[in-house]
């Protein structure tokens, strides 16, 4: 073969068109921020909380045992922390408001779920499935505080405008508590139980990833993006704050 031949060959194959990737099949995983949040140390003993047959009347009508579990601290049997709430904020992206409401349940006399994020201006519904009467006490540092007694069956909704991090609780069972985390990127995500989080939709970049635990406080990380929206999957070790002396 000639050497203009060769030529001619090479020419054509850049040329040609060349085959675009195959579309992801269902099942294949999703390109992501990934990582795992641990418990460094050795973990503290769980705890239930403090409470009395009077607090607990009522709550379990089948006759089950309330869930007393300290749920602001929840560790796995490989260190794995839940609830930590991972958000990475992207210059000029911001979260539109939910068009669903947030559902918050009171039931067994305990908040379902314990951690939500919210997009600011989104809307929160709080729900009582028992046959006891709650309240939801909401305090809050940038959004309104409020109060309300949720009866048997009762449902009340608000709107949360701005970033924040909500406490909320019910006097009539004390150990009742949840958190809504309310915030303006939609890149985040809240640990599982075995600690394991993922953030997808990110484009190629490097980001600063922050986490945030009601117990174990704050912490940042720096991520890197691929072009395919991947990242190398991150542990994070997390430890009780040391006690002043």
């Amino acid at each position: 073969m000639t050497h203009r031949t060769l030529g001619i060959v090479a020419a054509l194959l850049f040329l040609a068109p060349r085959p675009e990737a195959a579309p992801p099949r269902p099942g294949d995983p999703v390109p992501a921020v990934t990582g795992r949040v641990v418990f460094e140390g050795t973990p503290p003993v769980p705890k239930d909380l403090p409470s009395t047959p009077e607090q607990q009347k009522g709550c379990c009508p089948d006759g089950s045992a309330v869930a007393l579990g300290d749920p602001t601290l929840q560790i796995d049997a490989k260190g794995g922390i839940a609830n930590v709430v991972v958000t990475i904020e992207v210059e000029g992206v911001k979260a539109e408001p939910a068009k669903a409401p947030l559902v918050i349940d009171q039931k067994r006399c305990v908040f379902e779920p314990h951690v939500a994020v919210l997009h600011a201006g989104s809307k929160v519904q709080f729900v009582n499935s028992d046959s006891v009467t709650h309240n939801v006490r909401a305090s809050s540092l940038k959004n309104d505080s409020f109060n309300w007694v949720m009866t048997p069956g009762g449902k009340e909704e608000v709107v949360f405008a701005k970033a924040d991090r909500v406490m909320i609780g019910c006097d009539y069972h004390p150990w009742m508590s949840m958190i809504v985390f309310v915030t303006e990127t939609p890149y985040h995500a809240v640990t599982a139980k075995d600690g394991t989080f993922s953030i997808p939709g990110l484009k190629a970049g490097t980001y600063k990833a922050k986490l945030w635990h009601e117990k174990l406080g704050r912490q940042e990380i720096e991520v890197v993006v691929k072009d395919d929206g991947s990242a190398a999957p991150v542990e994070v070790k997390m430890a009780e704050k040391k006690k002043k002396t």
